[in-house]
């Protein structure tokens, strides 16, 4: 199920279910109406065609932005942000980011199809950047140097964007948690401790959970026999299994798999996603 996320005024933060037929504009009709100078009677609306939802101009000179470029007709996908007059909005697909059962190749293929622009981490002050292009709080790609202290500049960047969001104290602990475990794995275990290698980071705000997706340029590892051995075993078991395998396995998936909303490996096992609810679970 779509739904559109509002990213400004007062409504900042509400969702609203989306389906054929909604209409933004300052109508009294309208399905999501606001007063605005910039926003006409009937400005956009949203329709089923071909199996998919689209948005279109509703009235002729009516602007509409996706992403940054203007359009009068979008077929919608999974962080899609519009501007519509004053408003701007994320869509937001339920499916792609609460099944348990997502394959990584498809976020990985959402990704090659809108890449974005990487970062280079130990060129480029992403401090600086982020402030000056707050869209990159949502949603930023970086490449740091496979090196401890690149490593732990981006744990620090990566947590002072998971802090500037509404999210329960605890969650901040689990996704950095979470962080500090696979990017670590990346280097230890993926790179072998080679620092001519690279790690590539992708962020995102993805409105009710965060998301960071972990490559390595190692030849990966069976992650299906590590995940389902941390599945299994108690955590005392794990721990000892940890410290013998030196630090790989054991504890550390036990701790993520009990912290992350979703973990996903890509076959060979060199690309990890994981996300992590900004809202701890109802006991």
């Amino acid at each position: 199920m779509l739904k559109l996320e509002v990213l400004n005024t007062a409504a900042k933060g509400k969702t609203i279910p989306l389906k054929s037929g909604f209409t933004v504009g300052s109508a009294a009709g309208c399905t999501l109406r606001a007063q605005h100078p910039a926003l006409l009677p009937q400005h956009a609306r949203f329709v089923q065609d071909q199996g998919l939802l689209w948005v279109e101009a509703a009235s002729a000179g009516a602007p509409l932005v996706v992403n940054g470029r203007p359009v009068a007709r979008h077929a919608l996908r999974h962080r899609d942000e519009l501007v519509i007059g004053p408003l701007r909005l994320l869509v937001i697909d339920d499916t792609q980011i609460s099944h348990p059962n997502l394959s990584l190749d498809t976020l990985l293929s959402e990704l090659e199809q809108d890449p974005g622009e990487i970062y280079d981490f130990a060129k480029e002050d992403l401090f600086y950047l982020v402030q000056k292009d707050p869209t990159l709080k949502r949603a930023i790609n970086f490449v740091i140097p496979s090196k401890d202290r690149f490593i732990d500049q981006a744990q620090v960047f990566l947590a002072r964007l998971v802090k500037g969001l509404d999210m329960d104290e605890q969650q901040i602990d689990a996704f950095m948690t979470c962080t500090k475990e696979l990017i670590l794995n990346a280097h230890r275990h993926g790179h072998k401790y080679d620092e001519s290698k690279f790690i590539t980071l992708r962020w995102r705000d993805l409105g009710e959970r965060v998301q960071l997706t972990i490559e390595d340029q190692g030849p990966g590892f069976d992650h299906r026999a590590v995940l389902a051995k941390a599945r299994s075993k108690d955590a005392a078991t794990a721990a000892r299994e940890r410290y013998q395998a030196g630090g790989y396995g054991g504890l550390g998936f036990k701790l993520i798999l009990q912290m992350a909303d979703s973990l996903i490996y890509n076959d060979a096992g060199n690309v990890v996603c994981f996300t992590v609810r900004k809202r701890a679970a109802a006991d």
